[in-house]
């Protein structure tokens, strides 16, 4: 269930803050350099470029803090059920990202998060696996076409992904299409695409299988990417990087 991942999120955010220094980091541009400044009990005190990896950690800091409330406004919205999501907090980590001072700090724990995420075990679906034919250049073996495009977009754009991994809502087991983690937020998107959409009975499996993601909170457009296509009107690698363009990545 997405309320399950997001209070393990939180409580790795936890063990993760417990290891950071004390205080905070203030940083400001100003004509075109940084300057970073480390805040404790009320004091200021300017770090030289010498002191980078306490900015680097407080940056950090400042990041999880703000991952937190995220994911704590995210849960409240999902415990309320509210169809439209606020999104204070998560206006604050965007905002946060997108200042470079501040940004400039965080490539190092980002990086280093997303190589081990890679690089964990995780379930994948284990049906019809002889469906699984289709070479990518990333060396992922694909079940269509479509499938090659989505993987190649990803992979050209740099975005951590998983194929085919696992994901439990309530009892009932999942297998999206592709797992993906945000190269800079961190937070995991899915993608599922529907190949078969002029078959009726595959359409209303599909709109089934959205019904029960919008119900675990998994949101078109926030948390989900969906793509479609039939005979007529096959899926292309244009698409699929409209897709992520669509979700600024």
């Amino acid at each position: 269930m997405k309320i399950r991942a997001i209070d393990k999120e939180i409580k790795e955010i936890d063990r993760k803050l417990n290891n950071l220094p004390a205080g905070e980091l203030m940083a400001y541009t100003n004509n075109g350099s940084h300057r970073w400044y480390y805040v404790n009990k009320g004091a200021r005190k300017y770090l030289s470029r010498g002191n980078r990896s306490l900015a680097e950690k407080l940056a950090y800091k400042k990041y999880l803090l703000l991952r937190k409330n995220e994911l704590l406004e995210e849960k409240s919205n999902i415990n309320q059920h509210l169809l439209l999501f606020d999104k204070c907090a998560h206006a604050e980590i965007e905002k946060f990202l997108n200042n470079s001072s501040y940004f400039e700090l965080l490539s190092k724990h980002i990086c280093t998060e997303h190589t081990g995420w890679i690089n964990e075990k995780f379930n994948t679906n284990p049906f019809y696996p002889e469906q699984r034919t289709v070479p990518c250049p990333s060396g992922n073996i694909v079940r269509s076409k479509s499938e090659v495009f989505i993987d190649m977009a990803l992979t050209q754009h740099g975005i951590p992904f998983r194929y085919e991994c696992e994901l439990l809502l309530g009892k009932q087991v999942y297998y999206p299409d592709f797992t993906i983690k945000h190269p800079v937020t961190g937070e995991i998107i899915y993608w599922e695409h529907f190949g078969k959409m002029d078959d009726p009975e595959y359409a209303k499996a599909a709109f089934n299988k959205l019904r029960i993601y919008h119900e675990s909170g998994l949101i078109l457009g926030k948390n989900l990417i969906v793509t479609f296509e039939t005979k007529s009107n096959p899926f292309t690698f244009k698409e699929a990087e409209a897709a992520l363009a669509m979700m600024k990545l």
